[in-house]
């Protein structure tokens, strides 16, 4: 909990972890901040005032999830909780658990997610935000399954068609990785592939799109750039079977690939999926891969392969952070970079600036030329 929160609290003359709706009023936006013992003490006000926060702690939605259970709100016991009871509770159900959402039926359930993720969508929530609850959604509906235990072998709740996809919810019905896996073909993934990877978060239902994807095209080894372009979250669940059928020859699939949205790659997998592309024919470390394969990505490759990299090259691309290049690799982009900013032995701010980036902690630069011209 903030400082100045607690400074709040105890200019109120509040002693302990019960807030009343007035307290809560004065706090207003404070409420944020607060620990979870206070959140499940305090009046039912704290509700409401928790929906205008940019983020919820684990702790925070355990206590929210206390405070609802108890029966001590105006929403009353969870058996009594209908589709109203998740509309009135504003962006709350985005960041609560399996648990809560087992008080509710499937249907409730569905319903309720078509409508929210159009909130969702229009208010620009993160998709690692919808994947967690939608994670917590499905999960509750495993948990509630008389036949969670059961094998299947084949589809039981219908095919995976482009109308399926097209739902909103998609693949909300799908509960389990198996019926997703036993109800989808290889040919709907290869037809519909860039509207799956845009609503399909979870890692095991990913696998089984890329399985599907090598094996419509394991006659021939090699899966198309186009679909490659397309894979979005598929692709951080790749192995590396997978990417030795990607075709990589293109700038725009390896800005798809090196798209960080999709979240963080593995340095091992980044290598070959750069290395992959520069062993195309023409095919180089310009300022337009450097743009979009970034500081990170790019201290994955060999120091062999940072030395290619001109100064032109550099001199046009974005600032680049390269905090987690090992000193050799930061050397090596330092000496490029220095040709490509500075053409005096003076060196102006402008340059420095621009250099920055590139210096490490033991650069002869850094130790003998500390001034700066301007």
């Amino acid at each position: 909990m903030s400082v100045l929160c607690c400074v709040h609290l105890s200019l109120q003359g509040i002693i302990g972890t019960v807030l009343s709706s007035d307290n809560l009023q004065v706090l207003g936006n404070m409420v944020c901040v607060l620990d979870g013992s206070y959140i499940q003490n305090s009046d039912q006000l704290i509700l409401q005032k928790l929906q205008n926060c940019n983020d919820l702690t684990d702790e925070q939605v355990a206590a929210i999830e206390t405070l609802l259970t108890s029966g001590n709100t105006q929403y009353g016991l969870p058996a009594t909780w209908k589709r109203e009871t998740l509309d009135n509770l504003g962006i709350l159900p985005l960041y609560l658990t399996s648990s809560f959402y087992r008080n509710f039926s499937k249907k409730v359930k569905g319903q309720f997610l078509q409508s929210f993720l159009k909130v969702l969508r229009k208010n620009g929530t993160s998709r690692q935000k919808k994947r967690r609850m939608k994670t917590a959604i499905r999960q509750s509906i495993i948990d509630q399954s008389q036949s969670k235990r059961s094998i299947v072998s084949e589809c039981t709740v219908g095919n995976i068609t482009q109308v399926t996809i097209s739902e909103s919810t998609f693949p909300f019905n799908y509960e389990t990785v198996t019926k997703f896996n036993c109800c989808l073909t290889a040919k709907t993934v290869v037809d519909n592939l860039d509207a799956i990877t845009a609503k399909v978060d979870d890692q095991e239902y990913l696998e089984v799109v890329l399985a599907r994807l090598r094996e419509f095209y394991s006659a021939n080894s090699t899966i198309p750039e186009a679909k490659v372009q397309v894979l979005g979250p598929a692709s951080r669940v790749a192995t590396n079977a997978d990417i030795t059928m990607w075709n990589i020859t293109k700038i725009d699939t390896l800005s798809a690939l090196m798209d960080s949205s999709y979240g963080n790659w593995d340095a091992a997998m980044a290598q070959a999926i750069i290395s992959k592309y520069l062993r195309n024919s023409g095919n180089t470390l310009g300022s337009a891969e450097l743009n979009s394969i970034g500081g990170p990505n790019l201290c994955s490759l060999d120091t062999s392969l940072l030395k290619t990299i001109t100064q032109s090259s550099l001199s046009k691309a974005n600032a680049l952070t390269v905090t987690n290049c090992n000193i050799t690799k930061k050397r090596t982009l330092f000496i490029i970079a220095e040709g490509a900013f500075q053409s005096r032995s003076t060196v102006s701010a402008t340059s420095y600036q621009l250099t920055q980036p590139y210096i490490g902690t033991s650069t002869s630069y850094q130790l003998k030329q500390p001034y700066i011209h301007t």
